[in-house]
């Protein structure tokens, strides 16, 4: 008898996930606002220290289909290795995006959606190194860098019904990568937010 139950019961749980309202689909506005940690991927990890995110983004959607104009602040701390190299005792780097992302949703209208999104913009990357302008100097040293490329981005995510079927939270990973020169600069948010 209890075999039967787990099996009724891992069998009933992900069809009731896929639960669908029924109803015509219509054009709306959607809108997004997420925190969340980031990481670097090498060969920027060599480089960088784990760091933090800040998400938003506005779009349309219809039906299982959208698209949304989304952006991406992220900042790292610097490395002492790399700090050492640089001759400098603090500095950190950040991210920035401005991208168009099409968004399509599993079961956009159920309690749980799985939903895959990905896009490409213009990103930049502000590096700041600080050092102090000599042994016996009360001031620092501060050099600045910006840089603006293309760049791209994909990822995945859950959204959870809150109650009302248009305020979700959501959870979701992205790999976004900047074509900066050598190699590129890689980095992985992992974002948790709302989404209306």
């Amino acid at each position: 008898m209890r075999r039967i139950l787990l099996v009724l019961l891992v069998a009933v749980l992900p069809l009731s996930a896929q639960w669908r309202r029924f109803g015509g689909y219509y054009t709306r506005p959607t809108a997004s606002i997420g925190v969340g940690v980031s990481t670097p991927v090498n060969p920027l990890a060599t480089r960088l220290d784990a760091g933090w995110n800040l998400s938003g983004g506005a779009g349309i959607q219809n039906g299982s289909v959208g698209v949304n104009v989304d952006f991406l602040a992220a900042g790292f701390g610097i490395n002492n290795a790399t700090l050492v190299r640089q001759g400098a005792q603090h500095g950190t780097q950040r991210y920035w995006a401005l991208t168009l992302d099409p968004i399509v949703h599993i079961n956009e209208r159920g309690p749980t959606d799985f939903y895959l999104t990905g896009g490409a913009g213009i990103y930049g990357q502000l590096t700041k190194l600080r050092a102090p302008a000599g042994p016996t100097s009360q001031f620092d040293l501060t050099r600045t860098e910006n840089l603006y490329r293309f760049g791209v981005n994909g990822g995945a995510g859950f959204a959870f019904n809150l109650g009302d079927p248009r305020i979700k939270l959501f959870l979701e990973a992205r790999y976004h990568h900047v074509f900066t020169p050598g190699s590129g600069a890689s980095l992985i948010p992992i974002t948790v937010g709302v989404r209306f």
